[in-house]
């Protein structure tokens, strides 16, 4: 999946970098799904990445309350898209499980001091059911990361901030990927 942020004032996202991504995958031939990373806290933006080509959807737990949040993930599946659920720890991820989420990511990040806790991070993905899709988010950098994960609970790892310091990151995401 191709994880594209949508975000403007914070990341220098916007939803036009998502049409654009699902238009060059088109133009290539690969039918590679997409994931519209933005801070959703309204249907409207469910909606807004449904139009710009989105197959999928971020829903931080942490900016919501647990209805919204049910709202939320409701909401993406109505319009035919993956709400795929951040946590980062226990109390979101029973939020998380009350929506039904069948594709939750734990994020090592804390986004209120933006402090790694890989430790945390393993614990709750360790608790996510085996019919959930389970990604670790934030922290890999290396393929000693990718490695280390794959013999935990993840299913998936996120990869950003490490591919994007790359002048060219296709040889370190072919790393990434064989580890």
């Amino acid at each position: 999946m191709v994880s594209v942020l949508c975000d403007g004032p914070y990341f220098g996202g916007s939803f036009e970098h998502l049409s654009a991504t699902r238009r060059r995958l088109h133009e290539a031939g690969l039918s590679v799904p997409v994931l519209a990373k933005e801070y959703v806290v309204d249907p409207r933006q469910v909606a807004e990445a449904r139009d710009r080509g989105a197959d999928a959807v971020l829903l931080i737990a942490r900016i919501v309350d647990a209805h919204s949040l049910s709202t939320l993930v409701r909401c993406a599946r109505d319009e035919g898209i993956e709400p795929l659920v951040e946590v980062m720890d226990e109390r979101e991820l029973e939020w998380a499980m009350a929506t039904g989420a069948g594709v939750v990511g734990v994020n090592a990040r804390d986004l209120d001091t933006l402090k790694m806790d890989q430790a945390r991070a393993a614990r709750v993905l360790a608790t996510l059911p085996p019919t959930v899709v389970a990604i670790h988010m934030s922290g890999v950098r290396d393929t000693e990361g990718v490695r280390a994960l794959s013999e935990g609970r993840a299913d998936a790892v996120l990869l950003g901030e490490a591919l994007m310091r790359q002048d060219d990151p296709r040889p370190m995401l072919r790393e990434l990927v064989s580890a």
